[in-house]
């Protein structure tokens, strides 16, 4: 069986890990050779072939890079075999536990890209199967927590200063260190703005020392060679405070003492902005800095000391890194190839790095330099007392507890807050105000007042007229107007409901006489003229009692479903009956209609 693999992308480098092997550096540069395999790695000066590099910032795009040559070459394919020639370079056979950690910034489009890429290569996809994709942000994360042990509680900042930028990501320790929210990418301090910044200073001191216009020569592979020179210089400040660089162009070669205060100069405003980017990443997701419980870095550009201090100033957490940070992600993904089950990393528990890595990566170190964070106990010899104890039971059988498995029975109703009741209490109180206001109308409507109940009849103002005057000659007799009679019957329903009947007063007119007929009660005065006095006549009419015909009317009413039934009497006019005590009257007259009460 092969060792595992670990394999990590990046903008400046690519680095090989494999378990039992010296770790494997090479610049992310490819050369394509028409009848060999490609090389990866800077090439030499006899090499011949096509150089591309640029690849890793175009993984996932379309658009396929053109060769100096003129021919054009897909980014996927180009970085696959780039890691093809990693593998071929530690110098080890295609492991099927093999792990990638990609750049953390890249999006879901480009890890399709690569692993569709990965399928047709059969070293780096067994059997049709690709190898891992991981964060190289998780991957460093469980590197650095098998190697220094990582605190379990709070927040952990993870910024790695890579060559094409700064990426930061917040990790929650206490759940396994996932991210806690997508990683940010600072591109405006990267290690080849670095160098570009460096080189521009160099040349600047060239220019003032008296030497050549570098703006005037045309020789861009010069430039170029100048460029790896300040590389290399910023490289070695990370460890010494003085190094010097040869200036190699045309018409001018002279060796350029560079020092680490300079160098640091030139990065303290880029250095601003990434801590900057970091602030805002932790104000936008209300962590405060006493919530950090430790600032780590990797990438090549951790290397800086200035990095470290200004850091350590700026969030007064403890700031954590490896001797070598530009290693971190290739050797998390070869933990992860070997024991990196995704549950085992969710448990924050990381296995420790075998003594082959832990040596490659030590050595320029002394020899008890991280003794206590590498696991070097030797596991060979076995216990030469075996047990004899009763055999028990322990609580668990793995690391994990067990996990019982209850059927589910009923949603869980949540408990609705006061604010939550408070409409149905506002149309509970409407529909209790509506069923009292349609109570009030049913029992207006069905309400009757007491039959027998004695009633005043209303004062009648009666106005004779004038006497005439006496005459010695009696006048004829005459005969006294009819007098009309009017039946006013109320009954009142059986209870409970009680119903008024209401009748229209009627009042009559005669050539003499006033009649006003009160609603339950009617008095009919007559005047006869005589010779000398006027005499007023009062008859009492006779109420008569009878039974009104009933009927059954529905109301409808607003907000309520059931018609409200009330008792009303029928609509037709009861039949005129003239009194059988009253004379016939001698003369025509037109005929009597009742008419409608008049009101003042």
């Amino acid at each position: 069986m092969s060792d595992p693999l670990g394999l990590s992308i990046g903008t400046t480098n690519l680095v090989a890990t494999l378990v039992g092997n010296q770790p494997v550096i090479r610049r992310s540069v490819l050369t394509v050779f028409g009848n060999a395999a490609p090389e990866v790695g800077v090439p030499s000066a006899h090499a011949g072939g096509i150089v591309l590099s640029g690849f890793v910032e175009r993984v996932g795009d379309r658009v396929p890079l053109v060769a100096p040559d003129g021919s054009s070459h897909s980014a996927d394919s180009l970085l696959v075999d780039a890691l093809q020639a990693m593998v071929v370079a530690t110098g080890g056979q295609p492991s099927p536990q093999t792990a990638i950690a990609v750049p953390a910034h890249w999006g879901t489009s480009t890890m399709w890209a690569l692993r569709n890429a990965l399928r047709a290569n059969s070293t780096l996809a067994p059997n049709g199967v690709p190898a891992r994709l991981v964060s190289d942000a998780v991957a460093s994360l469980t590197a650095l927590h098998a190697n220094l042990g990582l605190s379990p509680n709070g927040v952990v900042a993870l910024l790695d200063f890579g060559g094409g930028g700064t990426s930061i990501t917040l990790a929650d320790a206490a759940a396994g260190f996932v991210p806690i929210e997508d990683t940010i990418r600072y591109a405006d301090f990267s290690g080849d703005q670095i160098d570009q910044a460096l080189l521009n200073h160099v040349l600047a001191g060239i220019t003032a020392a008296g030497g050549i216009d570098p703006a005037a020569t045309a020789a861009v592979g010069s430039l170029t060679r100048l460029r790896e020179e300040c590389r290399g210089a910023k490289e070695r400040l990370s460890a010494d405070t003085v190094t010097s660089l040869i200036a190699d162009l045309p018409g001018y070669r002279s060796g350029v003492r560079v020092t680490r205060s300079e160098l640091e100069s030139l990065i303290a405003e880029p250095l601003a902005g990434a801590l900057a980017a970091l602030d805002n990443a932790l104000e936008r997701n209300g962590i405060g800095w006493s919530d950090v419980s430790a600032v780590v870095t990797v990438g090549g550009g951790a290397s800086i000391p200035m990095i470290t201090q200004r850091l350590s100033e700026h969030s007064r957490a403890q700031v954590v890194a490896t001797p070598q940070p530009a290693l971190d992600a290739a050797v998390g993904a070869a933990l992860i190839a070997a024991y990196g089950a995704e549950s085992d990393l969710q448990t924050g528990m990381a296995p420790g790095i075998p003594a082959e890595v832990t040596a490659a990566l030590d050595a320029p170190a002394s020899s008890t330099f991280r003794a206590l964070a590498w696991s070097q106990d030797d596991d060979s010899t076995d216990d030469v007392v075996p047990y004899t104890g009763d055999v028990y039971d322990p609580p668990t059988t793995g690391a994990r507890p067990q996990v019982q498995y209850v059927p589910p029975t009923e949603p869980i109703e949540e408990q609705r807050s006061s604010w939550n009741r408070l409409p149905q209490l506002i149309f509970g109180l409407a529909a209790v105000v509506a069923v009292i206001a349609v109570g009030g109308v049913a029992v207006a409507l069905t309400s009757a007042s007491d039959a027998t109940k004695a009633t005043d009849p209303p004062k009648t103002a009666t106005s004779a007229p004038p006497p005439p005057p006496p005459t010695s000659a009696a006048p004829p007799p005459s005969t006294p107007p009819p007098v009309e009679t009017v039946t006013v019957t109320s009954e009142a329903p059986p209870p409970p409901p009680s119903t008024t009947t209401y009748v229209p007063p009627v009042t009559t007119t005669t050539h003499f006489t006033t009649t006003t007929t009160p609603p339950t009660t009617t008095t009919t005065t007559t005047t006869s003229p005589t010779t000398t006095t006027t005499t007023t006549t009062t008859t009492t009419t006779t109420t008569t009692t009878t039974t009104v015909p009933m009927t059954t009317s529905y109301i409808k009413v607003p907000f309520v479903p059931v018609p409200i039934p009330i008792q009303v009497p029928q609509t037709q006019a009861p039949e005129y009956q003239p009194p059988p005590y009253q004379q016939p009257y001698p003369y025509p007259q037109e005929p009597q209609y009742l008419q409608p009460p008049q009101f003042p």
